[in-house]
């Protein structure tokens, strides 16, 4: 378990990733939906939970919309565009514009952000 070494050590980040469903829901994509609105439920607790004066313990997680990747390149491209088109900047994210978003998440000038949701939707939510 990694929480007691952060604790000990007084400091820590954890990075958990969802997905835009989480916070909007799919239709037909129930479990999967279901599934990323609960690690959402879950960094909101957990950062709340571990938050202690003293300790640099921080808890978030990413919610990305579709990204550019194998799986998504394998999709027809009628339904890419039906995801794509939902964005506002009209494309799908990078894997490395999501990882950038988790390495801003994990290092150690996030400091005074815990429980928090960070979007890398191309626009798509901005709550």
């Amino acid at each position: 378990e990694v929480l007691p070494s952060m604790k000990a050590r007084k400091y820590g980040r954890i990075v958990n990733i969802a997905s835009i469903s989480g916070k909007e829901g799919n239709a037909g994509m129930l479990a999967y939906s279901s599934s990323k609105a609960a690690v959402i439920g879950l960094t909101k607790v957990m950062g709340k939970d571990y938050v202690e004066q003293g300790v640099d313990i921080t808890i978030n997680c990413v919610a990305p919309a579709v990204v550019r990747t194998a799986m998504v390149a394998a999709m027809p491209e009628e339904q890419v565009s039906y995801m794509t088109a939902k964005i506002p900047m009209g494309r799908c994210g990078l894997p490395s514009e999501v990882a950038a978003t988790v390495l801003f998440a994990a290092s150690p000038a996030c400091s005074f952000t815990t429980g928090f949701c960070f979007d890398a939707t191309g626009g798509r939510a901005v709550y």
